[in-house]
Formats: structure tokens, sequence, C-alpha cells
């Protein structure tokens, strides 16, 4: 048996928005990747069994672990399992996830522990030397973990197989790298059948703006951008391949007909690269008429928007996207690599402002570049998109990612210690004492450079359009409908937070 396991998860009201666990979408890939094949496995969401139990998290009062315990986890596991697959995406959550093997290894002295995800692929050997992980499948796991499966219980030596790091004599060895799929459309849909799926859509636990009952959804894979402060590179390489609009729009029919799902949230890292496939995909979505919407809140690049694009996107359903400018100066987008037209974006912001789509923009400073000059130029940036119409701006403090380009550099020049405290620092964007790793600007300096930014961008958007903002904000209050990242802010803020603290202390 194998045994596929979420880990609890992390809630956290600081910011714009409440960051919020989602359903876990690469696992269920893996599990109809499983299932394709016959195998028998059995599933555990460590959050999705139980969304609505949280405890504080150890010695932080912003933070609270949601789901269910390590040990809670351990005693779900069935009897014969030979093989326990952990998923890790972010970082952040590492030190929940480094627990449940140690709390299943107990039990199950002789099973496979293996980590796959994002955390794994960026650092493998820290996982093997300080945790009772057996393997880390790197990269994309579909066909890794099929030839890990049948590599353990063929007892077939490890080092055979591409794409993973084990530990071998006690210390970490990787294999070659696995190839990329190509063939996105053969690779089998998620498989939802054993996973809570009905909490995470009834109670909207999902990143995106609530526009209704929601799925996540993935219509390409990769990016190939080459930015030094994602991780992508690291994970997916540079290659990006979408699948085919029908088979997309063939997924999304079937969850609205067996799930009665209303939304859909893209979980690409960016979407809209191919103008052609972007209109592929509208039109497909626009002839079978689903009365659904979607959205895009991870971001895509802004280069293919036109007015026939924006047209498109608005009559298929996508009702809200955001674009990811990073900065206003020229000079650190060159430094990091991230391949955008300024003018150009500001452009595209225009022509989806005004086909009535909400846009939200993301905005980073303190990258290792930055100095006062350059700040000045990102504030300029800001107030130009809230004159503009923008609905939401999200600042955030840069912060090392693991797997990133720069995250290597730092790491390299001495700057970074691999511990639990690094690992969560990507959830303090808005703490006043997460450090600058920009040497011309203090971590003061940078916290209100960055509560500076978001008074200027929201100032300037309410007395530009006030009635806008105050149609959004009451939407929000009273009806409960959510328009845009701030409104979603608002009613977390104000609502939802109250009552998730209140469980905290309950369970503290």
């Amino acid at each position: 048996m194998i045994t596929l396991i979420n880990p609890p998860g992390l809630k956290t009201f600081s910011g714009l928005n409440m960051h919020t666990p989602n359903p876990p979408l690469g696992l269920a890939y893996i599990a109809g990747t499983l299932g394709e094949a016959g195998l028998a496995y059995h599933v555990i969401d460590g959050v999705g069994e139980a969304l609505e139990r949280v405890r504080p998290y150890p010695q932080r009062t912003d933070f609270m672990i949601q789901g269910l315990s390590p040990e809670e986890i351990a005693e779900r596991i069935p009897a014969g399992t030979d093989i326990i697959g952990v998923t890790c995406t972010f970082s952040t959550l590492w030190p929940l996830a480094r627990m449940v093997p140690e709390a299943a290894r107990a039990r199950f002295p002789d099973a496979l522990i293996v980590l796959g995800g994002e955390h794994g692929t960026a650092v493998p050997e820290n996982v093997i030397e300080t945790s009772p992980y057996d393997v880390v499948v790197l990269g994309e796991g579909e066909e890794t973990f099929l030839a890990l499966v049948a590599a353990h219980r063929n007892r077939v030596p490890l080092d055979t197989v591409p794409g993973i790091c084990f530990r071998t004599e006690g210390r970490p060895r990787r294999t070659p790298p696995a190839p990329r799929v190509r063939a996105v459309d053969d690779i089998p849909l998620p498989d939802w059948e054993l996973f809570p799926i009905e909490e995470y859509i009834s109670r909207h636990q999902i990143s995106g703006v609530n526009l209704g009952r929601s799925m996540p959804l993935l219509a390409t894979r990769g990016c190939p951008y080459q930015c030094t402060f994602c991780s992508s590179p690291n994970m997916w390489t540079t290659r990006y391949i979408p699948r085919d609009p029908v088979r997309v729009v063939d997924e999304i029919e079937l969850h609205r007909k067996k799930y009665n799902v209303t939304n859909f949230d893209f979980f690409d890292l960016t979407a809209v690269v191919k103008r052609s496939w972007a209109v592929a995909f509208c039109r497909e979505l626009i002839e079978r008429d689903l009365d659904i919407t979607w959205q895009m809140p991870s971001g895509t690049r802004a280069e293919v928007f036109d007015a026939e694009v924006a047209d498109l996107l608005y009559r298929s359903g996508c009702r809200v996207l955001a674009f990811a400018p990073e900065s206003g100066s020229p000079e650190i987008l060159e430094k990091v690599k991230k391949r955008v037209d300024l003018d150009k974006m500001l452009t595209a912001m225009r022509t989806a402002i005004g086909r009535g789509l909400k846009l939200s923009c993301f905005i980073v400073i303190g990258f290792p570049d930055d100095t006062p000059r350059t700040l000045r130029q990102t504030m300029a940036l800001i107030r130009r998109m809230a004159a503009l119409g923008v609905h939401d701006v999200a600042v955030t403090k840069f912060v090392p990612y693991p797997g990133s380009e720069l995250f290597f550099e730092l790491q390299k020049a001495g700057k970074i210690e691999l511990d639990d405290s690094f690992f969560i620092s990507p959830m303090d964007f808005y703490n006043r004492s997460v450090p600058s790793y920009a040497e011309a600007i203090s971590s003061r300096r940078l916290y209100w450079t960055m509560i500076w930014m978001f008074l200027n961008f929201y100032v300037i958007s309410f007395a530009r359009r006030p009635v806008r903002t105050a149609a959004i904000l009451w939407k929000a209050a009273l009806q409960g409908t959510e328009e845009t990242r701030f409104a979603k802010w608002f009613v977390d803020r104000f609502f939802v937070r109250r009552r998730w603290r209140k469980m905290a202390r309950t369970a503290g």
C-alpha cells in the first residue's frame, strides 16, 4: 500500500492577504498517476480532514497550524503501507512536513518515506541530512515517483532511478535529472476521490478571491523565464508546456458537473504566455457556455494582452488576474532577469481594466541591489498604477526563496542559515523584524517604505475612484462578495480573523 500525505498547513493574517492552505493539487496529480497505473493507494489530507481545527504555532502569535497533528496523521496510516509519500510545496511548511516522518517512522520502521514538491527539489541534501526522509523526488513528480515505486518493490538499486536524491550509507546522493514530461496531455488528471475536496470547496479554502464554489486547476507547466528570485527554473527548468485547450476545458466541464463548482483558480506559474493558446482556450470556453468564472491569482504575463485578448478573457468568464512588474526600476529588473517592458505593461493594465477585469499587481522591494533611488522608482510606478485604476497591489519584502538563483548566491556568500527560522521567513513579508538583503537599505527603512507604498496606492485609489472603492467594501462587508484581493483582506481582517483567533485560543 502507498500512503500519500498532505501535512498540516499554516494560516497567517500578516499583510494584505491572509495566507490559506489550498487543496493539494500536486498530490492529487500523483494520486491520478498511481490510479492509472493500477497501484493501490490511500490518502491522508492533514489539512482537509480537519479544516476547523487550529492551534498556535510554537513561539509565534501571528501564525496558526491548521489541520491534524503529525501524530494523528501517523495513526491514520493503514497497516501494510510500504511507501509513504509526503508533499511539501512551500518551504514555509518544511518544519511541519519534517514532523510527519518523525511521527510515522516509529510505526513503520521499514517503510520507504519520500518527499516531493518544490522544497525538496530546492534543498534535497538538507532534507536527507536533517530528517527521516529516505528519498526526495526532484522536479516533476509523476513519472519519477512511479519509477521509484517500481525500483523499491523490485529491489532494484535506487541509483538507477533518475531525478531523485536518496540516503545511502548515511549520506545524500543525487541521481541524474529526469527529463521533463513533454506529453502533458497524457498525464492523468488529478484524482480528488480520496481527498476531502468538498470541505475545501464549501469553506472556500483556496487562495483566490472568493467567486463561489472553487477548485484549483493547472493549464500549463513550467515557465520560460529565468527570474533570479523564483525557484521555477530549478523545479521545472525553463521549458513552458501548455496543455491542449480543449483538454483543459474538458476538465473544467468534468469538475463543473461532478462537484458543482462555479469558479476555477488557475495555479499556473504563468498561464498566458502564448497569445494563440489564450485565444483558443477562451473561445473553447465561450463556445461551450459552461456558466463559470475563473481567475489567475498567481499572476500571468502581460505581453500578449491587447483589446481582443482582454475581451475574450472577460467573455470566457475570467474576472480576476494579476500582473507582476516586481519593480519600477529598469536597473533592478535587469539585475533579477525580469524580462518586462514597464511601458507596455502599463498599456496592458489599462486594457485589462478597461474591459472590466479586476487587476492586482505584485511588487517586491529589498532585492540585494535595491537602493533608495530604485525604491523611489518603484514608488513612482505604484502611484501610476493607482492612478490608472489597478485594483490591488501586494508589496512584499524580498526573501531569498529556496531553489532560486539569488538563494544559491546568498547561501554561497554565507548570508543564509538553513534553519526553521529561515524556512518560515517568507511568511514574514510584513513583519518589521525580517532582515534586509539590500546592503544599501536597512530593515527598518525597508519596512516603513513598504507601509508607505501601501498607503500611497490605496489613498490615491480611493481619491481617484471613491465610489468604486466604497462599492467593493460594501459588497464585502454586507453581502460577503469578494471582487478584489483588498476586499478579501477586508473580510478576512474584520470577520474571518476573529473566528480563527477564537478557535486558536480555544485549541491552545
